[in-house]
Parts: structure tokens; sequence; C-alpha cells
């Protein structure tokens, strides 16, 4: 069982409970040095999970490139399907997510976790039951949870250089 108790401290948690609160019994206080180990590794993690990504994406989109068109398509011709879905791959999975790299890394945090939750939806379309290919699905789901896991990497990195910029502007007034 946890408990809320006060403690004389003031700092990233202090928004959401007030100033000097500890949630007893989690390991969660409202000091500054405990959640930005995700914003301190950021940058190593964008550049290693970013070609993560993109590794995996073209995989996957070389995969289905080699594998014949789907079937049973009655509507749609199969093979203009197989080529729109290896486009979009490496357009969202490959391009997208690498071109994120040449900006700084603590730049475009938004930006990046809309690119990276793009490219996650991307790669999460070479799961459907109509393309299936052989050993595609696991390097296409090994992108989707990599994008999924930079999406909220950026979002997380956003939110503490607000949580920063906002607390430097309060010591200078």
């Amino acid at each position: 069982m946890s408990a809320i108790l006060p403690v004389p401290r003031s700092g990233f948690a202090s928004h959401v409970r007030g100033p000097g609160y500890y949630l007893y019994g989690t390991g969660l206080t409202d000091k500054d040095e405990d959640l930005p180990v995700i914003t301190h590794f950021y940058p190593a993690l964008l550049r290693v999970i970013t070609c993560v990504i993109a590794v995996c994406s073209a995989v996957s989109a070389t995969l289905l490139g080699a594998a014949p068109p789907p079937e049973g398509l009655d509507i749609l011709d199969p093979s203009d399907v197989r080529t729109t879905a290896v486009v979009l791959t490496m357009a969202l999975g490959v391009v997208a997510p690498v071109g994120m790299l040449i900006a700084g890394s603590l730049k475009c945090l938004l930006l990046k976790a809309g690119v990276f939750a793009a490219s996650g939806f991307g790669n999460a379309m070479m799961l459907s039951p109509l393309v299936v290919v052989p050993f595609q699905e696991t390097s296409t789901m090994l992108a989707v949870v990599c994008s999924l896991a930079l999406t909220i990497a950026s979002i997380i990195t956003y939110m503490e250089s607000v949580e920063r910029r906002n607390a430097r502007r309060r010591a200078n007034t």
C-alpha cells in the first residue's frame, strides 16, 4: 500500500501533487534527478533505435517486394497493393526516421514524435493478414515496437524540456 506523505522538497513532481510530496511504496519522488533518465540517454537512444527501425523496415520492404503479389483481391490490382506497401514502408519506415537524425537530437521533439508515430503506423500496415511473407512479420513487429518506444521517449523528453524551461523562467522572475 502506498501513501502520499509531505516531505520538504520541491521539483519535477511538485506540479502534480503540490510542492514537496513523495509517493511512498512506489519509489517515485519529486526530485529532479529521478525522471530525466530518458532525457539523458535520448540522443543515444535516438541514433540506435532509429537505425533498428530503418533496418527492420528495409528488411520488411525487401521481403515484401521479393514475394509474389497477394492473392484474393477482386477490386484492387495485387501488384499495385504490393508496390504501394513497399513504397510506404520505405518512405515511412526508412527515409522519414533517418531524416529525423539530421536535426539536432533535442530539437523538433514533437515533429520527431509525429514522424515515429507515422513510422509505427506505416510498419503496422505491413502486419495485415492480406500481406503474408515469411520472416517479414518479425522485423515489422520489431520496427513497430521501436517506433512506439521512440514516440513515447520523444514526448517525455519534450515534456521534460518544457518543465526545465518553465523552471528557469520562474527562477528568473
